[in-house]
């Protein structure tokens, strides 16, 4: 029987990935973070990875959950205002702000294996999903509203990256307000 509480164990696990990315994170600093020996996280989870892809899951079930009730806000675009602010304010959270988990997992998922890039890719994936659901609800077909949600996940990945390179929580909303308008006659 396990000595410690495993949702709280994933969530600051969570948080350790979050703010040092996959790749810098150690086993030490997920022992130090939880109050959990490795050789008990090694015995409960595996190896690094395990723990990550867990707390990867759990992340992204909140994530997309969070993402399509933003979504499904008022009309198309309401929706996405709702959705960019939804994800602006997650990735400038914290002090310093932690950015987006997915884009950094994504970043370091050249180093990382098949497991870890197809849990990114199944999270970009179901979130177009979500977006182009929220988008064909309006006047668009299913095959554009598929396409113009490709290019707003995409976007969102900019913004991450900008997010990293500096920009404070009101000019990315402002960008994203720019990239809405740009979009919204075509939604």
């Amino acid at each position: 029987m396990r000595q410690f509480d495993e949702d709280e164990v994933i969530a600051t696990a969570l948080d350790v990935f979050w703010r040092k990315g996959l790749h810098d994170a150690t086993m030490q600093d997920l022992a130090a973070a939880t109050g959990v020996q490795r050789g008990s996280l090694y015995n409960a989870y595996g190896d690094k990875e395990a723990i990550f892809l867990r707390a990867f899951d759990r992340y992204a079930e909140e994530f997309l959950d969070t993402a399509g009730t933003a979504l499904a806000q008022g009309d198309a675009a309401a929706g996405l205002r709702y959705f960019f602010d939804m994800i602006i304010v997650n990735m400038t959270d914290g002090s310093p702000p932690r950015g987006c988990l997915t884009t950094r997992t994504a970043l370091d998922a050249a180093i990382s294996s098949t497991d870890v890039r197809q849990r990114v890719q199944a999270v970009l994936g179901r979130l177009e999903q979500l977006i182009g659901k929220a988008i064909s609800a309006g006047k668009r077909s299913a095959a554009d509203a598929n396409r113009l949600a490709r290019v707003i996940v995409t976007f969102t990945r900019g913004l991450a990256v900008m997010e990293r390179a500096g920009y404070s929580r009101k000019q990315l909303k402002e960008t994203a307000a720019t990239f809405i308008d740009a979009v919204i006659g075509d939604v």
